[in-house]
């Protein structure tokens, strides 16, 4: 009866512990639980960007012009740390007329562009980022615009604001007539959403 008692105490005690270790909050492993997230799922994939720009140049004697543009970059995602694309706008200068060499004041920017987040954004809603765009206007010539900003909303879909520095090459004429190339920095502020 002695052994009896101490095998069903220890068999009582071997069910409590072993329920107990089942009760255990484990971390589901990746695909063993459907109802999952898998976040990787959001670092690869495709691109879209679709801001505005404007800006004013700096010269610090002579004349200075306005710039208003319109872009849309299309690209692939490799990580929330780099992302590239293609990218297409339409530009107009404001009080162009003493800088450029061309009475109409649009202008068509075609560039390449990387970015991205400086610091990881899956559980943020506010991440800095850094951009990169270099390419040519048309009627005008070589661009380039680097970018410091800010990503607001989710990693996949997020309002944007930046800063940015272009230097672009205007097309003018000189005395004689001819076309030369005359490099403006300008100064801007971009708006956009991307996902």
């Amino acid at each position: 009866m002695k052994n009896t008692v101490i095998v069903l105490t220890l068999l009582v005690s071997s069910f409590y512990a072993f329920s107990q270790n089942n009760q255990i909050k484990r971390i589901p492993q990746v695909g063993k639980d459907v109802n999952q997230e898998i976040y990787t799922e959001y670092d690869r994939g495709f691109w879209v960007a679709a801001e505005f720009l404007g800006g004013y140049s700096s010269h610090l004697s002579g004349h200075n012009m306005g710039v208003g543009e319109l872009d849309l970059t299309v690209g692939y995602r490799m990580n929330q740390f780099l992302k590239f694309g293609v990218g297409l706008g339409a530009r107009s200068y404001i009080e162009q007329k003493h800088l450029r060499r061309h009475k109409s004041s649009w202008g068509l920017p075609i560039f390449v562009a990387a970015r991205g987040n400086m610091i990881p954004g899956l559980y943020r809603k506010v991440v800095p980022y850094w951009g990169m765009e270099i390419g040519g206007s048309v009627r005008d010539g070589f661009m380039f615009r680097p970018s410091v900003g800010m990503r607001i909303g989710e990693p996949r879909q997020a309002f944007t604001l930046a800063f940015s520095y272009m230097g672009q090459n205007i097309a003018t004429a000189d005395i004689s007539g001819d076309r030369v190339g005359k490099f403006t920095s300008f100064f801007c502020i971009r708006l956009g959403y991307e996902y």
